[in-house]
C-alpha cells in the first residue's frame, strides 16, 4: 500500500470514526431519556436500560454507516483541499482515478463489514433487547415465530395468535385459553381475526366455548363481534415478532418457504430478502459519490454546502429506494428490481457525476 493509500484511508476512517461516535452518542442518549422512565417504573435497574441501549448499538451501526462513510469522505477530502493538498497532488500528476481507488476499496470493505453485522450480530442482539424490554419492562411472557405463532401467557390466560399483520395491526386464528386458579379450563374463545382500535382488540367471527369441572362443554356461542380482554398491544407484538430487518438472511430465506408453504403471500418478505442483499452495497456508490462531490473544485469556497449537496443526494436516494421497495410490496416491480433499481440508477448518477469532476 502505497504511502498516498494510507494516509487517504487514515483520515477518512478517523473522520467516520468520530462521526459515529458522535452520532451513536446522541442516539442512545435521546434513547435513554426516552427509556429510562419505563425501566423505573417497573422496578428495573437503569444498568439494565443501558444494556437495552447496547444491544440495539449494532441495528443502529447499520443504519447509520453508509451515510457516515459519505460524511467522513466529503470531510476528509474537504480538508485535504483545503489545505490545497488536493492541487499538490494533482501537480504531481496524480489523478482522480489514483485518489478514487483507496476510497472505494473502503467501499467494498464497508459493504462487507455491513453485510456480516446484519446476517450475523443484529438478530442475536435484537433478540436479547426485545427479551429485556418483553419479560422486564412490559412484564410480558410471549413467544412468536416472527410473526406468525404468536404464543402469550397471561394471568389465567395463554393465547395464540396464528398471524400478525403490523401494517394494518391486525391479528388472524385468535384462540384465547382462560383458566380458573386451579388451572382448569373455564372457558376457549375462538376468533378469525381481530383489529386493535382504540387501546382495545376487536375480534370478528367469534365461537365462544364454556366448560364445567369435568371438562366437558355446557355452552356453546357464536359472536359477529366481541371486544377481548388481552393484554397486549401492537408494540408488544411487533417486538416478539422480528421484523425482516432484524433477521439474517438465511433465517429469511427460512421463514420465506415456510410461509408459502403454509398458503400464504410472501411478496413483502422475499423483496425485503433482496433489500437485504442490496443494501450493503450502497457504500460502493457513496465511495464514487462521496469523491466526485469533493472533487468539484468548489469546497475550498464552502464545504458545508458540499456536505448538504451530499446528504441532499443521499435523502433523494432513500426516498427513491423506498418508493421502489412500496412497489415491490405492492406486487407492481419484481422483488429484485425493486430492491436492486435505486442503486442502478444512483451509481450511475455518481459515475457522471465523477467523469464531470475537476
Amino acid at each position: 500500500m502505497s504511502i498516498l493509500y494510507r494516509y487517504v484511508t487514515r483520515e477518512v476512517l478517523n473522520c467516520f470514526f468520530i462521526v459515529l461516535v458522535a452520532v451513536l452518542s446522541i442516539y442512545v442518549a435521546v434513547d435513554f431519556i426516552e427509556k429510562i422512565d419505563n425501566f423505573m417504573e417497573q422496578g428495573v435497574p437503569a444498568s439494565r436500560c443501558v444494556i437495552f441501549l447496547l444491544y440495539k448499538l449494532p441495528y443502529i451501526f447499520v443504519q447509520i454507516a453508509p451515510v457516515g462513510f459519505l460524511l467522513s469522505i466529503l470531510v476528509a477530502l474537504g480538508l485535504m483541499s483545503k489545505n490545497n493538498e488536493v492541487i499538490a497532488l494533482k501537480s504531481c500528476g496524480i489523478g482522480k482515478s489514483r485518489l478514487l481507488h483507496p476510497i472505494l476499496v473502503m467501499g467494498f470493505v464497508f459493504c462487507g463489514l455491513l453485510f456480516a453485522v446484519g446476517e450475523f450480530v443484529v438478530p442475536r442482539f435484537m433478540d436479547n433487547a426485545n427479551r429485556i424490554w418483553l419479560q422486564e419492562v412490559r412484564k410480558k411472557n410471549i413467544y412468536a415465530t416472527r410473526t406468525k405463532d404468536i404464543w402469550m401467557r397471561a394471568p389465567n390466560q395463554i393465547i395464540h395468535i396464528k398471524k400478525y399483520s403490523p401494517d394494518d395491526k391486525r391479528i388472524s386464528g385468535v384462540t384465547i385459553h382462560i383458566f380458573d386458579e386451579a388451572f382448569r379450563l373455564i372457558e376457549r374463545v375462538d376468533a378469525k381475526s381481530g383489529v386493535y382500535e382504540n387501546g382495545k382488540w376487536h375480534l370478528d367471527n367469534i365461537l365462544q366455548q364454556t366448560f364445567g369441572n369435568d371438562a366437558e362443554v355446557i355452552d356453546v356461542k357464536a359472536h359477529e363481534q366481541m371486544v377481548a380482554r388481552i393484554d397486549l398491544n401492537p408494540e408488544d407484538l411487533s417486538r416478539a415478532a422480528k421484523r425482516s430487518d432484524e433477521m439474517g438472511l438465511a433465517e429469511l430465506a427460512r421463514y420465506i418457504q415456510k410461509v408459502e408453504r403454509e398458503g400464504y403471500g410472501a411478496t413483502r418478505y422475499r423483496v425485503d430478502y433482496h433489500g437485504k442483499i442490496a443494501a450493503p452495497f450502497v457504500c460502493i456508490f457513496l465511495s464514487v459519490l462521496g469523491t466526485a462531490i469533493a472533487l468539484r473544485g468548489k469546497l475550498r469556497e464552502g464545504m458545508p454546502v458540499s456536505i448538504t449537496y451530499g446528504l441532499g443526494i443521499a435523502f433523494l436516494y432513500w426516498i427513491f429506494n423506498s418508493f421502489c421497495l412500496s412497489l415491490g410490496y405492492a406486487e407492481m416491480m419484481p422483488p429484485v428490481m425493486a430492491a436492486w433499481v435505486a442503486n442502478l440508477v444512483f451509481s450511475c448518477a455518481a459515475g457522471f457525476l465523477l467523469l464531470n469532476a475537476r
